[in-house]
Order: structure tokens, then sequence, then C-alpha cells
């Protein structure tokens, strides 16, 4: 328990310090700017790999600019069992959707994405939309580094570390259903938006390309997407977004 406190503290600090140092670059949308597409209703924020709080609280605050009632989500930092995290997930979106009365949005970061489109595979009937940004649904499509990191960390997760995915979670059945849902096809009655950017140093662009999205491209890396109002403006719209606006899925 003390080892999950002390790591967690760690991550928390440095995700603070990143955040900050990014937004001085990558600023977030002016409190001044205007509401181009307000909204309400209940919205779930996922973040990433080794994503805490404060990393989701520039995307968090916009969203409850435009009129969202949002909850932000970084279950362990994304780091435990993808199995266990999407059923964990799912009976939470469907409690948020059944006390709203109305299904729930989902926004995802990077690996947040690939939990909020698990959930959306299957719990359609609780979601209303999906948006992902910066979301690798390809397991093999990271850039080198990025794979270093992953697959070190399921190394280490097998060994005994606490609060970490291991190597059976990658390529073996524990978590096979939730590899297959970042690929499958997609309720057409669902909005679903995949923003992402061709310069990102940590997911090649082709990775979150998905057949079923409309794929919307933002000139930003991919920390930076946490705090750019390129990509907050995105992510609005993107929430906004009508099944009568019709995405060709490709062959």
């Amino acid at each position: 328990m003390w080892w999950n406190q002390v790591v967690g503290l760690g991550l928390e600090q440095a995700g603070r310090a990143t955040i900050g140092l990014t937004g001085l670059r990558h600023r977030s949308v002016g409190e001044a700017e205007a509401v181009e597409h307000p909204g309400d209703g209940p919205v779930v924020l996922l973040g990433g790999l080794s994503e805490t709080r404060p990393c989701l609280e520039p995307m968090s605050l916009w969203l409850t600019r435009l009129g969202y009632d949002v909850t932000p989500y970084t279950l362990g930092a994304g780091m435990g069992c993808a199995r266990r995290t999407v059923t964990s997930l799912v009976r939470r979106v469907r409690e948020l959707a059944d006390d709203a009365g109305r299904p729930v949005r989902l926004v995802g970061h990077s690996r947040g994405g690939q939990f909020a489109r698990a959930v959306g595979v299957e719990a359609p009937d609780a979601v209303s939309h999906l948006v992902t940004v910066g979301t690798p649904f390809d397991l093999w499509g990271m850039t080198p580094h990025m794979s270093a990191i992953v697959w070190g960390l399921a190394a280490a997760g097998t060994a005994g570390v606490p609060g970490l995915y291991g190597l059976g979670c990658l390529v073996g059945r524990c978590c096979a259903r939730f590899r297959e849902s970042l690929r499958a096809p997609w309720p057409q009655d669902i909005p679903f938006t995949s923003i992402y950017c061709r310069s990102d140093g940590a997911v090649p662009w082709r990775s979150s390309h998905d057949p079923y999205a409309h794929n919307v491209v933002v000139p930003c890396g991919h920390i930076a997407q946490l705090t750019s109002a390129a990509t907050q403006r995105a992510v609005g719209e993107a929430l906004a977004r009508t099944v009568d606006q019709p995405v060709t899925v490709a062959a």
C-alpha cells in the first residue's frame, strides 16, 4: 500500500509539473473566449498512461465551461490491467447514465481513449459520444521509445511490481477481448471522433486513424494535446456532433 501511495504522489507531482510547462507553450482556450458549442450532460474524461488528475485539469476545466458535468478518471495512472479497468469503467459509466437518465459522453487521451473505445463496444446503450485524443488503436504501432516504455512496464508488472499490467495483458488471453475492441466495428448511431497530431512523438498518427471515426488532425504533440486550445476546440466540436453527420467506413 505504501508503495502505491509513494508512486502515486510522485506521478501526481510529475504530472502537475509537466502540464505546467507544456501549458506555457500550448495554452488552453482563454477564459474570455466565447463558447461556440455549449453542451450539457455527463462526460467521463479518461487519462492515459502515467497520467494523473493534474494532467486532466485543463481539459476538464474546458469541458466544464462548455456546460458538461465532468467526471475525470485516471484509474491508477492508466497502468493497470486493461481488462479489469474496462470492467470497472463499464460499471461506472452505466451508473452515471442511469443517474443522469441519458447516455454518457466519453473523452479519452492516449490509453484512456483505448479504455473509452472498449467501454463503448461493450456498453453502447450507455454511451452517446466517443472522442479519443492521441489514442493508438494498434498496440504495435507506437514509436520505438514508447514501445520500450510499454514493454518495460509490462515486464515490471510480470516481475511483481504492484499496480502494473503484465506481459499477459499485451499478448496473452487476459486482455485479448480488450485488444480486439480497439479495432472492432463501431455502432453507426454513436458519433465517434478520433483527434490526433501528425507529428506526435509517442503515437504515430496512422495508429490513431480509425475507419469508423470522424478523424481530425490538430497541430500539437502528445502531451500538448491536454493543454492546447486547438485540441480543446476540436473536442468541443466532436461532443456536439450528431448522428446525421455520416462517416464513410473504409474498406
